[in-house]
């Protein structure tokens, strides 16, 4: 029996910690190309060859973005939506995107997560049409939603609890 491997869809990536030197091996070629990359999307994961988890968080401010925008129409002022639906829209599309997979990125810089936080924070101001004034901490804690670092962390201990019960 053969095994056929797809040249098209192999990559290599060489994981370092971010500022450290490392002898560059030679590179992985295949049929003649060159088959080294600085990142790789595995199951809607984006690794980086630092673990910095920058183009993973870049990927998912993407996809949020452009779901909240779709959902725009329904969140501006003249929108019947009510409040708790839009706080439900929030939960069931937008959320999910943004934890998938956070307790592999727990090691994420808090400025990553930062970034995550901003687009939470604006939805939320979007759907109760809630002034600029406002606290993000206060409309947090008014539409019942945690911060999105205290959502990740919450997870990723379930998370780990659950590996630990195994």
């Amino acid at each position: 029996m053969k095994i056929v491997i797809n040249v098209s869809k192999c990559t290599a990536i060489i994981f370092a910690r971010a500022g450290r030197r490392f002898i560059q091996p030679l590179p992985v070629t295949s049929r003649g190309t060159n088959r080294m990359c600085r990142h790789h999307s595995l199951s809607g994961v984006t690794l980086d060859k630092a673990f910095t988890w920058s183009p993973h968080i870049d990927q998912v401010r993407k996809k949020t973005a452009q779901r909240m925008g779709m959902l725009g129409p329904l969140l501006n002022s003249k929108s019947d939506l009510s409040i708790r639906n839009g706080v439900l829209l929030y939960k069931k599309l937008i959320r999910p995107m943004m934890d998938y997979s956070c307790p592999a990125w727990r090691s994420a810089a808090r400025s990553h997560v930062r970034r995550l936080q901003e687009l939470q924070s604006k939805f939320l101001l979007l759907a109760p049409g809630a002034p600029w004034y406002v606290s993000n901490r206060q409309i947090h804690e008014d539409l019942g939603v945690p911060l999105f670092a205290d959502l990740t962390r919450a997870l990723t201990e379930s998370f780990d609890s659950k590996l630990a019960n195994l």
